[in-house]
């Protein structure tokens, strides 16, 4: 009896062997002088929410080895054998652990980490909850299937305690701070998301842009390619994720013609009367492509797309929310019959769109007519009248957007709507008050710049909507969209994503964050570069409404923003990774200056003679062909940066420089030679016009000998008007 009593005692102290308590200095530690001091801990396959936790604590790992050089142990629950958990210290059964591993890191929610004292319960919806034990941290997500990514939320939370920041795709836009020792400071915190949909679309390679890529000379393959060189990382997610983007409590959809499926093609001949009256008093829609519009007062439409709606609705239980929002832009009119019209209140708010003389061709007029969204809300409240009566949970997505996007004047909101509200300003509060219980936001925000590509500052508008959404109830948003500028417009991304998550940060919380985080030394000249970039952009936008002038740096803003950079550069001095992520900012620097300094030239062409015009021809043309190689030079090279092929197509080819001859501009065959040859490419550290001839071997004097020697092949006729 005593020899087994014995027994047993010694067989429950040699559970504690290695289990004292993993703190110094107050401090959990997770690595100790470069090697483990931790293992990570996730639950057993069978467990829920086991394979999210995987890849969490591999996330967790890969930065602490990136960051130490130690790597630690990845282990289920039952790799502890029989582990205890005793007046809060956990402790692995002997001989399954090594004696230095005095730490246990639990990623995700398992049966031990609930033994420890750690558990998901009452997280909200995305939630995380963190928190340090006696010798243990818990990074444990919400276990609600509506945001499934909620723990590796929280292995984010706590590597960004420790330094780490994600500001662009890529690994130069990854920070992670090195050190030998790691640890973590006694932690209880618990966070959940106010907006439950976060979402911020990326814009891809679609037929707009793929035209702009075959204008530079690129196949879509070498493309995709360079693409996808530029966002390589050691990490096991990307940089949406990691900004903890996510979410979905069921309100989807976007565009969805009205709720009527087929369109014009298979609707068009039988039933043209549910087509919009256009100028020519036809409703032919036939040259709309999927662009067309429908005459929302005829009932008998309204009855088809609510009958189809119940139907779709009766065949998939799962559905939660079906799209009313109607087509986006194209060369269609919206309808002007008698019966819409009288849909229209006469004291609703004037606007000016445009009636196209004929379908799917851009000539218009501009007329001033009052705001559509009185007739599209009676559309919408008769649809969803007649589908609530059969479903009464269904969510019905509608849109404040285009030529109704004012709040309606007299209509009140069927209250299964939800209304995406595009704008950038505080009108949503209008459509609140007309009966929106849901707050959902779709800003083109992000697209800013896409027709320049040059820096631009958004953040002080961005902050001021999202700060007063937020404390009003946002819970959906969906951005459009990232353009893939990051040397230009990723700060303006990052600060999008940062309120995403927390919607009620300040413009000052964000940028120290950006700078400070992936800065370091360099912090205070980075964080006047931006407020900088800000105050030009909102000087320029107002210049832009008042005299519509085209957006450009002057020299003076240019050797500002220069200025600031040298000095990041300086303080960063000796840090190599540091510098190329300065040189990478410089980039979208350098070609602000040089389209700047070509729309200078453009201005000049005003007024002036056949002989002077011929002159500043000559002058532009060595500008033209560096600002050619640069955009083919980004595309293979500095991928990241600017959106090239996009830029070219949303630029109409850069139809404002068309004084200069611009149009559909080649360099001559030595020159484009000159510009591939191996070695010719920015650096990022180039500091002035000059500079970038330089790093491409060319001779500019030569290029303005040879003008003429240009191609400029015939293009199609163009429209400057924006089809988006």
């Amino acid at each position: 009896m005593a020899a087994n009593w014995l027994r047993t005692l010694a067989a429950a102290c040699s559970l504690w062997v290695g289990a004292a308590v993993a703190f110094a200095d107050g401090d959990l530690v997770l690595v100790k002088d470069g090697k483990p001091a931790a293992v990570i801990v996730v639950p057993n396959t069978t467990e829920p929410g086991a394979a999210v936790a995987n890849t969490a604590a591999h996330v967790l790992s890969d930065h602490l080895f990136q960051m130490s050089g130690a790597k630690l142990e990845i282990r289920h629950s039952a790799d502890l054998g029989g582990a205890t958990v005793q007046d809060g210290l956990v402790a692995a059964e002997v001989g399954k652990l090594d004696a230095d591993l005095k730490s246990f890191v639990f990623v995700g929610e398992s049966a031990l980490s609930k033994q420890a004292g750690f558990t998901s319960e009452g997280l909200a919806i995305g939630g995380t909850f963190i928190k340090t034990g006696s010798n243990s941290l818990a990074l444990i997500g919400s276990s609600n299937p509506q945001d499934p990514q909620s723990t590796v939320y929280a292995v984010v939370d706590c590597l960004e305690s420790l330094g780490c920041r994600y500001l662009w795709p890529g690994e130069s836009g990854k920070v992670i701070p090195k050190r030998a020792t790691v640890t973590i400071a006694a932690i209880d915190r618990r966070y959940a998301p106010s907006i439950k949909q976060r979402g911020i679309r990326f814009a891809g390679m679609t037929e707009r842009p793929l035209t702009g890529l075959t204008k530079l000379g690129f196949t879509k393959p070498e493309y995709d390619a360079a693409f996808a060189k530029a966002q390589e990382t050691v990490s096991p997610i990307g940089w949406s994720t990691w900004q903890r983007l996510g979410g979905n409590i069921g309100i989807v959809g976007g565009a969805a013609g009205y709720g009527l499926r087929g369109g014009w093609d298979q609707w068009g001949k039988t039933h043209p009367e549910w087509f919009a009256m256009q100028a020519d008093g036809t409703r032919d829609q036939s040259k709309a492509k999927d662009r067309w519009r429908l005459c929302v007062s005829n009932q008998d439409l309204i009855n088809h797309v609510a009958d189809d709606v119940i139907e779709r609705l009766n065949k998939d239980p799962k559905l939660t929310c079906i799209s009313l929002c109607p087509n986006d832009g194209g060369f269609s009119s919206f309808c002007m019959c008698d019966e819409c019209k009288k849909l229209d209140p006469a004291d609703a708010p004037k606007i000016k769109f445009p009636i196209f003389t004929k379908v799917g061709e851009a000539e218009h007029k501009d007329i001033d007519y009052p705001a559509l969204t009185d007739r599209m809300v009676h559309y919408w409240n008769a649809v969803a009248e007649r589908v609530t009566k059969v479903h009464p949970n269904v969510n019905i997505l509608v849109e404040a957007y285009s030529v109704y996007a004012l709040p309606p004047t007299h209509e009140k909101l069927h209250p299964n709507l939800v209304v995406r509200y595009v704008p950038g300003d505080d009108k949503w509060k209008g459509w609140r008050d007309a009966g929106a219980k849901q707050l959902y936001w779709r800003p083109n925000s992000l697209i800013a710049g896409r027709k320049d590509g040059m820096v631009i500052g958004i953040t002080d508008a961005l902050v001021q909507q999202m700060n007063e959404m937020g404390e009003a109830g946002l819970a959906i948003t969906d951005f459009d969209s990232i353009m893939n500028s990051w040397a230009v417009s990723g700060f303006n991304y990052y600060a999008a994503a940062r309120l995403n998550w927390n919607p009620r940060l300040s413009k000052e919380e964000i940028l120290d964050d950006y700078s400070q985080g992936g800065f370091g030394p360099a912090a205070a000249p980075i964080k006047q570069y931006f407020l900088r970039v800000e105050q030009m952009s909102q000087v320029q936008r107002a210049e832009q409404m008042s005299k519509g002038k085209q957006r450009y740096f002057t020299n003076e803003n240019i050797g500002e923003l220069r200025g600031l950079l040298d000095a990041a550069d300086k303080a960063a001095v000796g840090d190599e990774v540091l510098l190329n992520r300065i040189a990478f900012l410089r980039i979208g620097l350098n070609y602000s200056d040089l389209s700047s300094t070509i729309s200078r030239l453009v201005e000049e062409t005003q007024g002036k003679s056949s002989a002077e015009l011929a002159a500043l021809k000559i002058k532009a043309e060595p500008l033209l062909a560096l600002h050619y190689l640069i955009l083919r030079d980004i595309v293979k090279n500095h991928n990241l940066a600017i959106w090239a092929p996009y830029l070219v197509w949303a630029g109409n080819e850069f139809a404002t420089w068309a004084p200069i001859d611009v149009r559909a501009y080649h360099p001559d065959p030595q020159t484009l030679a000159l510009g591939d040859a191996p070695g010719h490419s920015l650096t990022g550290h180039e500091n002035s016009i000059d500079a970038m001839y330089a790093s491409f071997g060319l001779d500019k004097d030569h290029i303005a000998a040879s003008h003429g020697h240009a191609t400029r092949p015939a293009t199609e006729g163009k429209t400057d008007v924006d089809a988006d």
